[in-house]
């Protein structure tokens, strides 16, 4: 017996492992190939709002048909997520967030090339499929990676890219349109998206979690070239073995099924999750779409609209930044602050006629606290769920909230088609953030009530220090340098 045991391949938990890596150069390329992955999903999408007003009158579209090529593009990430999030926790991250760049860089390049608004309306919706599985799963992978007392911040990051990636829309699209028309800023995007797959197949690994739990042949030994890549200092013995946490009951040796995440505390968890986030991207939709075209509206050069669009979403980025440290510490209930400033800002935006500077002041205040409130939810949107369905968890969530995101473009053209104007669709969008203050308190008190050992609770931080070596786990000591 004893013969045996000394003979058996030892065991490392790879919680503790990930909890005391510190950021290497391959960690943080993987997280900058990340970032570069979710700026350029954030520009091929959003520079549909820069290129509309060309758009429109190539086609002769009315406001509410290109509100409508806006939502069907929703629709298409609705759906994409939630097969991307099936697929990437039955097949794994890395090979799913390969074939949604290659399949958005495709379908992109050939949006530049349609000549009907049905073309435009089909091939919206095709590249929306790979569009809307990109960002979860760069969630989850960057959460599988990341240690609990970064997890959020480190998420919010790659969120940044995002928004940075439809503010780049703006300068592009006047350096490139007024030349070379509309058709060159997809092609741009989709090309920069295709290059972008080098990065994706050289430097972006397997999540090491996910690979623990499926436990396939030749796992353990991709683990341990992992984790020796990503951490020099790291060594283990041949033949080692790794767990990840144990699965819990309601996922143990079970496919998925949405029923799972309402188990447990997720039953409080994911409907007030489901619901902020659909609010939050509502609004964020809405003015990520209409603010250009209204800022035009209200006088702006097409120009200089654009540049204030841009500033904006800088400025949101600026947000998304700053309330991620205090989500990590504190809890999703500190999020409420973004939005309860949201409401003051599009409160006074839909008062009536501003001067010019005030009107440019407070709309760069609202993108900057919407888009704040809007990282801060989807930093925590794949947190709370255990890695056998993270995935999964964080596409859902992704794709219910594109019910909002439809609903923000197609209502902000039905509104102006009203004639309601600018002052009527701020006032009405209002509704969103004023809502989300509720729920992100309810939130918050749900998380703060969670057991310390859950997915996602405030002070469920894991040990660093292995568990010492036990007869019935037999696990053995890993040199962290």
């Amino acid at each position: 017996m004893s013969d045996q045991s000394r003979t058996s391949p030892p065991v490392v938990e790879l919680a503790p492992v990930i909890e005391r890596q510190h950021a290497s150069r391959r960690w943080i390329l993987m997280y900058a190939v990340c970032f570069v992955i979710t700026f350029l999903d954030g520009f091929d999408f959003q520079i549909l709002s820069f290129a509309a007003t060309y758009i429109r009158e190539d086609f002769d579209l009315t406001g509410t048909q290109l509100g409508t090529l806006g939502t069907v593009g929703l629709f298409g990430t609705m759906i994409g997520a939630l097969i991307m999030g099936y697929l990437a926790d039955r097949l794994g991250r890395r090979p799913t967030i390969t074939v949604s760049v290659a399949g958005f860089g495709i379908f992109m390049i050939a949006f530049a090339f349609a000549d009907t608004y049905g073309h435009l309306f089909l091939l919206r919706f095709v590249s929306g499929l790979f569009l809307g599985g990109v960002l979860p799963l760069t969630w989850a992978l960057a959460a599988e990676f990341a240690p609990k007392r970064f997890r959020v911040t480190s998420v919010a990051i790659i969120m940044v890219g995002y928004t940075l990636g439809g503010a780049a829309g703006g300068p592009v699209s006047n350096w490139l349109i007024p030349e070379h028309g509309w058709r060159t800023v997809f092609v741009v995007g989709g090309v920069c998206s295709l290059l972008t797959l080098a990065g994706v197949l050289t430097l972006v690994p397997e999540s090491v979690r996910f690979l623990a739990l499926k436990s396939r042949p030749g796992s353990d030994e991709r683990i341990a070239r992992i984790l020796v890549r990503f951490q020099p200092g790291l060594s283990f013995e041949p033949g080692t073995r790794f767990t990840a946490e144990t699965p819990g009951k309601a996922f143990a040796g079970k496919r998925f099924t949405p029923a799972q995440l309402f188990r447990g505390h997720l039953a409080a968890i994911t409907p007030l999750l489901w619901l902020v986030y659909l609010l939050s991207s509502a609004l964020i939709y809405f003015l990520v779409f209409w603010t250009p075209m209204i800022n035009e509206q209200m006088g702006f050069s097409v120009s200089a609209a654009a540049t204030i669009a841009a500033l904006a979403s800088v400025a949101g980025a600026v947000g998304q930044l700053f309330i991620s440290r205090f989500v990590d510490k504190k809890g999703a209930g500190t999020i409420l602050w973004m939005p309860l400033a949201a409401v003051v800002c599009m409160v006074v935006l839909g008062s009536g006629a501003l001067a010019p500077a005030v009107y440019v002041g407070f709309v760069i205040g609202a993108k900057m606290f919407v888009n704040g409130g809007h990282g801060g939810i989807t930093s925590i949107a794949g947190t709370f769920y255990p890695t056998e369905i993270r995935a999964n968890g964080a596409g859902w969530a992704s794709s219910v909230a594109k019910a909002g995101a439809m609903l923000g473009p197609w209502l902000g053209g039905v509104i102006l088609d009203a004639g309601l104007g600018a002052g009527g669709a701020f006032s009405i969008f209002a509704i969103c953030p004023a809502v989300m203050v509720v729920v992100l308190f309810l939130l918050g008190r749900v998380q703060r009530r969670m057991p310390a050992d859950a997915e996602g609770a405030l002070n469920g931080a894991v040990d660093a220090t292995p568990a010492p070596a036990t007869p019935e786990s037999r696990h053995v000591r890993s040199r962290v340098l």
